[in-house]
């Protein structure tokens, strides 16, 4: 038990390639590629700099192992937020700890602007329905696999959705979670990107997560195809250290 344990911790420890790097927001394009990163096309939450081989959204990737599910309409980029206003209002939005049934989107392929819209003449990507709430409540994951953590094929709760950036144990609620637009808030957003602040604002609004003494940052790579499933990785993680404290 301790063996398969070992051997999912080692596959995840392989598959995570975040590279911290100091100082990242001033380097010029050159010294970002010296560390495996690029300036591309915004993710939804404002942010530029992306890895050179996956795609994935640095501040992202740090957003979603600190923890933080949340996101504040207004507060998103331009090229995103109409599209995700027109997607919240066909989501049944249930409890935090339910499933949010919506058959008539799980199946579906999106047509959204992705980390391609700055590498060419494609403008938008057909995406993952999971993927597209996924990508707005944790962050851009790019190339990377998302999947449902409660196996239900309709659910779009993106509390029940993980990537490998995401740890052991998710946050109970969103926060913030407003998905419906404020001209006020349009407003100061529309304020503050004129000044080349536009994160600045929601950045103030996450929630500081209370980590589990379980947590591991570093979880699979996930896809809806593989057998690999959130739900027995901490089970037997679990078992494996009450084991090895005896």
């Amino acid at each position: 038990m301790a063996d398969i344990t070992k051997r999912i911790v080692d596959a995840a420890t392989a598959l995570s390639q975040f590279r911290f790097v100091n100082g990242i927001d001033s380097m010029s394009d050159e010294q970002l590629n010296k560390f495996g990163y690029y300036r591309g096309f915004p993710c939804p939450h404002n942010h530029t700099i992306r890895d050179l081989e996956k795609h994935w959204c640095y501040e992202c990737a740090r957003k979603i192992q600190n923890n933080n599910c949340g996101f504040d309409i207004n507060y998103l980029n331009a090229n995103y937020k109409a599209k995700y206003l027109s997607l919240w209002k066909q989501i049944p939005v249930q409890d935090f700890s339910e499933c949010w049934e919506a058959p008539w989107l799980a199946h579906k392929r999106i047509c959204f602007p992705s980390y391609r819209s700055g590498l060419g003449k494609q403008h938008a990507d057909n995406i993952n329905a999971h993927k597209v709430m996924y990508q707005c409540a944790w962050g851009d994951v790019g190339k990377m696999f998302v999947t449902r953590v409660c196996k239900n094929k309709t659910c779009l709760n993106p509390l029940h959705l993980i990537s490998s950036w995401n740890r052991t144990f998710p946050p109970e609620s969103i926060h913030p979670f407003h998905y419906e637009f404020d001209p006020r808030k349009l407003m100061q957003f529309s304020q503050n990107n004129m000044r080349g602040e536009p994160e600045h604002l929601l950045e103030k609004q996450y929630k500081s997560t209370i980590q589990h003494p379980l947590v591991h940052k570093n979880t699979p790579d996930y896809d809806d195809t593989q057998e690999l499933y959130y739900g027995s990785y901490v089970q037997e993680f679990g078992k494996s250290t009450a084991k090895n404290s005896e």
